[in-house]
């Protein structure tokens, strides 16, 4: 069903592109009036989405989402794993054990990581990667097989926090195996946030809401109201939310929240099922009973952090960290027919029990819905593309504008030279080459296939 859901949400959105393109609005920003303007807009980045929203936004709506695009971009440069140009895959393609320059950005972020796994005696671990990729739950193709222990023991000896060392001043990483491999996915969206924030008080947006793959930092309010954020229910493929809560701190101490889950991202063999929460300690899933949890914190490369590391620990080690640090943190353990909710800090009050009974009957009422309407959504799809076709045609005639896509499309700039390069792109020359190198290689190994 999500996959139909997520068609359809799709094919809206194209339409109000579409609509937009053809009155010569930008199609990426939403401005709506009530009390108070409030702009927004949303995107991808980080292997995932982002949104924005900017409650009496300064008046170059335009200004704050390039900038807003180039700090995301920036982050992508130093810390993503899929660009071999980042700054952390040329620490992992390099086996020099020396020490490697990186930005004073990508050291502080690894730096916070070291002092986690510490506290959490390994539980957390930015070295883990290889045992994510074995479990199948890396970027590479979702085989769901349980590896040897044979593999397991091998990737072991490759990983662990200790034998990474970072220093902030002339900031720089080292790592003692030159076959170590940094992987950021469990901090680095919660950084970005933290600096997209800043980036729009710094810009005179004072109000905003700002959310990257579910990770969330706030500043200011709406209309006299502080920002809200969803927990939802674990376990349920409808999205429906278990508690809203209002990020309301004056001194900045409760802006972020960060939530963590295996209930999304696992798979069953013979019965087992093995999430995709691995624990550096033992090279395998965890185990526990632990369903979510969230954390509430002044930043949200701290709260994404710590909500992982608590995912690991589990909801009886989890809580006594939680509390021996002073955290806020809302934890939620399956029972035999319930969730278990036991929260810290500005998070205890939601401590209660919610039956999991309601979630499995809409599970089953949702599973046979989404059988029932999968032709009806093909049918749908095809009849709304070729509508899209139409409108694209009134935009050109109307607009009187070419249709281009996004390298190439309305956020070009011309140069001296004739040419258009991408005014988005941090780095467009090795991005668009790293692009086309991608694209080739499928293509070979497509006609290899065929042959």
């Amino acid at each position: 069903m999500e996959r139909f859901a997520f068609l359809r949400l799709t094919l809206v959105g194209l339409f109000v592109s579409i609509v937009s393109i053809a009155c010569g609005q930008d199609p990426l920003l939403s401005v709506s009036g009530g009390p108070g303007k409030m702009l927004s807009w949303s995107g991808e980045t980080m292997a995932t989405t982002y949104s924005v929203k900017v409650f009496n936004p300064p008046s170059d709506h335009n200004a704050l989402r390039f900038g807003v695009d180039g700090v995301l971009r920036r982050v992508n440069d130093q810390m993503s794993t899929y660009l071999k140009s980042s700054e952390i895959s040329r620490f992992n393609e390099s086996e020099s054990t020396d020490w490697f320059d990186v930005s004073i950005e990508t050291a502080t972020v690894v730096r916070f990581a070291q002092d986690l796994s510490v506290m959490t005696d390994g539980a957390f671990d930015v070295t883990v990667g290889p045992l994510v990729n074995a479990w199948s739950f890396g970027p590479g193709a979702r085989t769901q097989t349980v590896p040897s222990q044979e593999t397991l023991d091998s990737l072991t000896r490759v990983i662990g926090y200790k034998k990474l060392e970072v220093r902030l001043e002339s900031p720089a990483l080292k790592k003692s195996d030159p076959g170590l491999k940094v992987d950021l996915s469990a901090i680095a969206k919660g950084h970005g946030v933290d600096r997209v924030v800043r980036y729009l008080n710094e810009s005179g947006a004072e109000n905003v809401f700002v959310e990257v793959g579910g990770e969330v930092g706030t500043s200011g309010d709406k209309a006299g109201q502080w920002w809200k954020v969803g927990i939802q229910v674990p376990d349920m493929i409808d999205n429906a939310t278990m508690i809203a809560h209002s990020l309301s701190s004056d001194d900045g101490s409760d802006r972020c929240m960060a939530t963590s889950g295996d209930y999304r991202n696992y798979f069953e063999v013979d019965g087992v099922r093995y999430s995709h929460t691995i624990d550096p300690r033992t090279a395998r899933p965890v185990q526990h009973s632990l369903a979510s949890v969230s954390v509430v914190s002044d930043s949200c490369m701290k709260a994404d952090a710590w909500a992982t590391a608590l995912s690991v620990l589990g909801p009886e080690d989890g809580l006594k960290v939680a509390r021996r640090e002073g955290l806020s943190v809302l934890v939620a353990s399956r029972g035999e027919d319930a969730f278990e909710l036991v929260g810290t800090g500005t998070l205890a009050g939601y401590s209660t029990t919610t039956k999991s009974k309601v979630v499995r009957a809409s599970q089953t009422t949702q599973s046979a819905a989404s059988n029932s309407s999968a032709l009806a959504t093909v049918a749908f799809t095809v009849l709304a593309f070729a509508m899209i076709l139409f409108a694209m045609a009134i935009g050109v005639i109307f607009g009187r504008r070419a249709i281009s896509g996004s390298c190439g499309g309305l956020a070009n700039t011309t140069n001296e030279d004739g040419s258009t390069s991408c005014s988005l792109c941090s780095n467009p020359a090795d991005a668009c080459k790293e692009l086309r190198e991608r694209m080739a290689e499928k293509s070979t190994a497509s006609s290899g296939s065929e042959a």
